[in-house]
């Protein structure tokens, strides 16, 4: 199958960068010919394998660099966000007509951007899609995902596919002496990735109680960093808590092998499950509560907000973690290695390329004028989104 991958790849890395590098390495390495957008020289996209197979995009024209390349023959463009599948939809129309085109969609607020005082162009263009891509052409990352589109658009999305999100599982451990105190986050510090904030208030709780040896590493930065910085100041954790910044995808796992538990939310949270880390699985928008260990909980849940589960303090879920005997921790490694399998890039690759079959063949013309409006309307967006859907 012949596949065009669509996702903006800049400086900021975040989870939808990594999974389109992820996909696109699983479907070349087993036949398919995977291409992928290219939206500047970024650094990231070195990491992957030459020959490279990537095509030359500039959102506000979108045919000048791209036209190059229109002799390919694609059998699927799958755009990874809805800011993507504006461009994917003027790649279609423009040169590859005969290519099925799909959104994903990996955040259950991830297309929403209503605004104060006046609509945008982009919530009209969101919508737009919604309505008129068949259901079969939607893939959601899981069930909470999907019933948040289909209330806000009011759509019947019962066809859409639910295809979990795929990730890089080692399946073994990579430290057999884990350090018993040592706790450890990766992602970005952002509105609706909070969390950080209840655990590390949750260490200097804990110290209270006499844990003195606890620590906690935060792998990756973000626009809220700086606050973070400022409460570890406030708490003074400077021997606990250690905020490492940005590091290199590939020396992520050199600092949280050996940790004793980890705690985040959606790739991270199954990917160190996956190296036998017992996961707390952070929720989306909120500070203070976890899920609880992803290896009890039922499949498909990475964090999403609103499942029917019961909610953890992390201060509570922490302390039950250092309180376990040595056997007991054991089979948490096991079954955080248990539920990562299901997770796997392995597992989970093959049923895109069923997804892909099953979808329908569809166009929706994006003039160039209204790029143009869209483009310009995500400043309006920038400044007056409504509070309660800022996620990004």
């Amino acid at each position: 199958m012949n596949i065009l991958l669509v996702k903006k790849i800049g400086a900021d890395i975040h989870g939808t960068v990594t999974l389109a590098l992820r996909l696109y390495k699983y479907f070349n390495s087993r036949g398919h010919n995977c291409y992928l957008s290219k939206y500047q020289n970024a650094e990231i996209l070195s990491t992957l394998a030459k020959p490279h197979k990537l095509i030359e995009v500039n959102e506000w024209n979108v045919g000048a660099l791209a036209k190059p390349y229109q002799s390919l023959h694609f059998d699927v463009i799958y755009c990874l966000t809805s800011d993507d599948i504006i461009t994917g939809l003027q790649l279609q129309h423009r040169f590859y007509k005969t290519a099925k085109i799909f959104l994903g969609i990996y955040h259950p607020r991830q297309s929403f951007v209503p605004t104060n005082f006046l609509p945008n162009y982009k919530e009209y263009l969101n919508t737009k899609v919604f309505k008129q891509l068949p259901p079969e052409n939607i893939i959601f990352m899981d069930e909470a995902c999907k019933k948040s589109h289909s209330r806000y658009y009011q759509i019947n999305l019962q066809r859409s596919p639910v295809i979990p999100l795929p990730m890089e599982i080692i399946g073994r451990e990579l430290s057999e002496k884990p350090i018993k105190y040592k706790f450890c986050s990766v992602g970005r510090i952002n509105d609706f990735k909070p969390y950080p904030f209840g655990v590390t208030k949750a260490i200097a709780e804990l110290l209270k109680k006499g844990y003195t040896h606890l620590s906690y590493h935060i792998i990756g930065d973000g626009e809220h960093f700086d606050t973070l910085k400022q409460l570890v100041d406030d708490l003074k954790l400077h021997q606990q808590v250690t905020l490492h910044g940005n590091i290199p995808y590939s020396k992520i796992n050199d600092i949280i092998k050996d940790s004793y538990a980890f705690i985040g939310m959606g790739t991270t949270v199954g990917e160190a499950a996956g190296i036998g880390l017992p996961s707390l699985v952070a929720i989306v928008d909120e500070k203070e509560n976890t899920y609880g260990l992803l290896g009890r909980l039922p499949e498909n849940i990475v964090g999403e907000p609103g499942e029917d589960l019961p909610l953890f303090r992390y201060e509570e879920a922490i302390e039950m973690l250092i309180q376990l005997s040595e056997e007991d921790y054991k089979k948490e490694r096991a079954l955080s290695l248990k539920k990562a399998s299901f997770f796997s890039i392995e597992t989970v690759g093959e049923k895109f390329i069923a997804g892909f079959n099953a979808g329908k063949s569809h166009s929706i013309k994006i003039t160039a004028l209204s790029n143009l409006i869209y483009l310009l309307s995500k400043i309006q967006v920038k400044y007056f989104i409504k509070k309660e859907y800022r996620h990004k």
